[in-house]
């Protein structure tokens, strides 16, 4: 039999190895080296149960080795020791992600406890069946497990354990679309947290409650919440809680459209992954990060956090799948060490799903790989275009007039400004005139060019490669009509446009140093000497030839 003492401290110990695996490990070591020799060795299992569920947690899978020893050890050990090896078996499982092996333990502990007649017990393997089927992804079914593990634990008056279930039941409720339901079962489970003065579990609770007061709507008392629970985490130095409740706050900032707010906290959740090696964490801080990015039209720091995420994900899933199949030779190997051909065949089944499962883990990160390349793709576009109109930008411009200009010797440049913009700004408001700059990307489209673009603000180009001048200037010609007889109006009664061009063409530019700048600079310089001819006109010489509309 264990003291009292040491019976609650190895029960406070197990508890804490869930979220603090480290912290555990030495307490251990200190708490054992105290004991003596005699009570060592009676405490042997329940020491081992407690040190193998913090090496799981803390990714030594020696500790699943050093679980299963310790259960087949126990068959002449206290009901109550024989149960919790079983129950910590199927935490241990679910944690390693293998949750087939999780319920089929969770289940042997159930039986464990009804042939004892241990009502606490039962409760307590209800609640890891519910976790095992939840994680598995039958959410309802799990709801059901859980609301009998919380009968029985309401009925103990059992605290703690009635707010891991509630906490639990608001998880499920929230992934299975129930907000108002979650966040009845999050607020039930913070009052208990409160009233026993639980803190750490209070700041886990607030940190739950945020998403979905936020899908209800109440978005300041989400806000506030969060708040709080970044605060509190952050206070009691518990960086993996803060990491969480600083994704969850930054997410409600959003849907605040407190921007820069938001993107504040994913950078310190980042940095605060840092701490804790959370990658998945880490993927969706640099996730939301890189829509942020991308939403403001920075798409050099979006493509950036998005590699990033990427990157974390592929390290994450290498490592599930390594600590999974792990698991699983750790599971073989012992199986393997009873001699019988039976325990060999199982051997070989366990191998054979080990192996069925890393080819299915192969095909999802080929599958992740392939949605990475699309969105890289798509992201590399768009910081090729220009986002208002759908035309090239001056990034796409640059590259195509650099990579032409050695072969098409008869390409032409078309620099168009829209005429007395600024006065359709200041006179129809900005949206009105984002309205023409959009209206004005059809014409340029059609105007038979090879590129058209838009160079910023009101400045707009076409590119043309082949024919000659005769043809760029018949085209230019053509646009200048086209939005001359153009019907404004469909955008507001007294709205009228044109716009003046200054073409030039390569053949021109023999002797000029740099001759891409070149062609650029005398386009330019023609586009003002149309502006000053009156404007409504396109100039494709230096001397007086401006031509009239």
């Amino acid at each position: 039999m264990l003291s009292p003492a040491l019976e609650s401290d190895l029960t406070r110990l197990a508890g804490q190895a869930l979220v603090r695996p480290a912290d555990t490990l030495a307490e251990l070591q200190t708490l054992e080296a105290a004991l003596p020799a005699a009570e060592q060795q009676a405490a042997a299992l329940a020491l081992a149960r407690v040190r193998g569920l913090a090496e799981v947690c803390h990714g030594e899978l020696a500790g699943l080795e050093r679980l299963l020893a310790a259960q087949r050890a126990s068959t002449a050990a206290p009901a109550r020791l024989r149960f919790d090896l079983a129950r910590t078996l199927a935490i241990a499982y679910a944690h390693t992600g293998l949750h087939d092996d999780s319920l089929e333990w969770a289940r042997h502990a159930l039986d464990l406890a009804r042939q004892a007649q241990d009502p606490q017990a039962q409760a307590e393997a209800l609640l890891s069946c519910g976790v095992a089927i939840s994680r598995g992804g039958d959410a309802e079914q799990g709801l059901a497990l859980y609301a009998q593990a919380l009968e029985g634990f309401e009925a103990l008056g059992l605290a703690r354990l009635q707010l891991a279930v509630r906490n639990n039941m608001g998880i499920n409720l929230k992934n299975l679309g129930r907000p108002a339901e979650a966040l009845a079962q999050f607020e039930q489970a913070l009052a208990l947290a409160e009233a026993h003065g639980l803190h750490d579990s209070a700041a886990l609770l607030r940190t739950n409650l945020a998403e979905p007061l936020a899908q209800l709507g109440r978005l300041n008392e989400a806000r506030a919440v969060g708040e709080q629970a970044a605060a509190e985490h952050a206070g009691r130095s518990h960086p993996a809680g803060e990491t969480t409740a600083r994704i969850g706050l930054g997410l409600v900032l959003l849907e605040c459209g407190e921007q820069e707010r938001a993107a504040a906290q994913f950078e310190r959740a980042l940095a605060l992954c840092t701490q804790t090696g959370d990658r998945l964490t880490l993927q969706r801080a640099h996730w939301q990060l890189s829509q942020l990015h991308k939403r403001a039209g920075r798409h050099q720091e979006a493509l950036a956090h998005l590699e990033a995420a990427h990157e974390a994900e592929r390290a994450q899933f290498n490592e599930d799948s390594d600590r999974r199949r792990r698991a699983l030779q750790v599971q073989a190997e012992l199986l393997a060490a009873q001699t019988d051909a039976n325990q060999q065949r199982l051997r070989r089944l366990e191998l054979e799903r080990a192996h069925a499962e890393l080819r299915s883990l192969h095909e999802r990160l080929q599958a992740a790989d392939r949605e990475k390349t699309r969105l890289l793709a798509r992201l590399a576009e768009e910081s090729r275009t220009d986002a208002l109109t759908g035309l090239a930008n001056r990034r796409q411009f640059d590259e195509r007039l650099t990579l032409e200009w050695p072969r098409s010797p008869g390409l032409q440049l078309a620099l168009i400004d829209v005429d007395h913009f600024k006065q359709v700004n200041d006179r129809f408001g900005h949206a009105l005139g984002d309205a023409v700059l959009q209206a004005l990307a059809q014409p340029l489209r059609e105007a038979r060019a090879d590129l058209a673009l838009r160079l910023g603000g009101e400045e707009f180009g076409l590119l043309f490669l082949h024919g000659d001048r005769e043809r760029a200037l018949q085209a230019c010609e053509a646009l200048c009509e086209r939005l001359r007889r153009q019907d404004w109006a469909a955008l507001h009664p007294e709205l009228h446009i044109t716009v003046s061009i200054g073409l030039a063409g390569r053949a021109e530019m023999a002797a000029a140093p740099d001759l891409p700048a070149a062609l650029y600079a005398r386009a330019d310089a023609r586009l003002y000497a149309a502006k000053r001819a009156g404007r409504d006109r396109v100039v494709a010489d230096d001397g007086q030839g401006s031509l009239a509309p």
